[in-house]
This record gives C-alpha cells, sequence and structure tokens, in this order.
C-alpha cells in the first residue's frame, strides 16, 4: 500500500516545506449548489462540504481525480470552474469511496488553529500524481514505513498529525484493510493535543493518553 503525500511550497501559510497529504481549507464553493451537483455518494450533508474540499483539493494540488472514469481535460480547474466542468461533462467526484479516519484539531494557545478531517480513499494502482507547482511542489507515492523513515532520516519535515497518521497506516498491508478499518470505527476519534507551558516558559505539546494530558493548568 502506498500514500500519496505532498511538500507545502515554501511560501505556503501552512507548514511551509513540509510533506503532508494533500488537502486544504473548506471554501464557500465546497458549500454551494454546484459541490452537491458534482460530488456523489456522500450520504451525510453536513459532510458534504468536509468530502467536497478533499476531493477537489486532491485534484487541484496533485493531479488525482478520485471518479469513476478521470477525465484529464479537468485537471488544471479549480473551485467552481471544477465543479462546472464536472457537471457539464456528466461526471463526478466519487465521494462514495471517502472512508473518514480522524479529526485532528489544533492545540488551544495557539494563533492559529485548524480543525482538519482526514479521509482515505482507494484510487487505481499506477494512479499518477502531479504537483501543481503553486501550493504544493512534489507529489510522491511512497509507502507510509518509508514516509516515516524518510522523517527520521530529516530527508522530510513532519507535524505530528501528519506522522502519527502514518503510523496507523503502517498498520495496513492493503488500501482495502486501511479503508476497511476506517469505516469500522463506532466513531471518528477526535484528537486535540494539548499545550503545557511549564514554570520555566518551557512548552510542551501532549498527546490525549499521555501522562499529564489530563491535569488541569493553562493551555
Amino acid at each position: 500500500m502506498e500514500v500519496l503525500m505532498v511538500r507545502r511550497a515554501s511560501t505556503s501559510a501552512f507548514v511551509g516545506g513540509a510533506h503532508v497529504f494533500p488537502g486544504g481549507a473548506v471554501d464557500d464553493d465546497d458549500h454551494s449548489d454546484l459541490a452537491r451537483q458534482a460530488v456523489s455518494g456522500v450520504e451525510d450533508t453536513e459532510m458534504l462540504p468536509w468530502a467536497a474540499a478533499a476531493l477537489r483539493e486532491v485534484a487541484e494540488e496533485a493531479g488525482v481525480l478520485v471518479m469513476f472514469t478521470p477525465d484529464p481535460a479537468l485537471l488544471g480547474l479549480h473551485g467552481s470552474d471544477l465543479y462546472e466542468a464536472l457537471i457539464a461533462a456528466g461526471g463526478t467526484l466519487d465521494g462514495s469511496r471517502l472512508a473518514y479516519l480522524s479529526n485532528w484539531v489544533t492545540p488551544a494557545g495557539e494563533p492559529r488553529r485548524f480543525d482538519t478531517r482526514f479521509f482515505l480513499a482507494e484510487v487505481a494502482p499506477g494512479t499518477r500524481a502531479r504537483a501543481d507547482e503553486h501550493e504544493v511542489t512534489e507529489a510522491t507515492w511512497i509507502t507510509p514505513v518509508e514516509a516515516l523513515q524518510r522523517a527520521r532520516r530529516k530527508e522530510w519535515f513532519m507535524i505530528p498529525p501528519t506522522a502519527l497518521t502514518l503510523r496507523t497506516l503502517a498498520r495496513f498491508e492493503t488500501p482495502d484493510e486501511a479503508v476497511a478499518f476506517a469505516r469500522s470505527q463506532d466513531q471518528v476519534p477526535r484528537i486535540e493535543p494539548k499545550r503545557v507551558v511549564g514554570e520555566d516558559g518551557s512548552i510542551q505539546i501532549l498527546m490525549p493518553g499521555q501522562a499529564g494530558y489530563d491535569d488541569p493548568g493553562p493551555r
């Protein structure tokens, strides 16, 4: 099993230079009637904007169209232009392939916070990816284990949500197993690390389950 990872442009406001999974913010377009027509297979209407954003971003940043018959003519389009072209062509991005894996929230007290959904979606073997050279400068298919090894060797910079998600995915031999695991969860985990400031001014980030996470104190 391989995962698709991209390298954020150094000028990116979000962890510039880091290797992450394709993704981005939920835009107004993702809440629109266009998105509802251009994205199929999402039964939960509240989740639709998140799913639309996930599918749109992987198309925009990495050139991967998660649809029954990918249409190369759609590559390079963004936002409402992408949705309108999909509708005109009679195609849709396939939200039924998405499996909701986890929800990560930036620790309280940080100057900029994110509330991020991680999805899995299986695509055909041999699917090509290409960086848009604007938001991301690399797009790489790689096994989770090799990605983690590159981070340990300091060849790739990763933030904790990316690395810990890779550790989860490294447990599975096939995409089917990973997707089945995500869909088998009774409740998708919400993971909010805790920012702890010591008396000496030092800052420690604790993960749920770590000693001290549940202690009262500044966050």
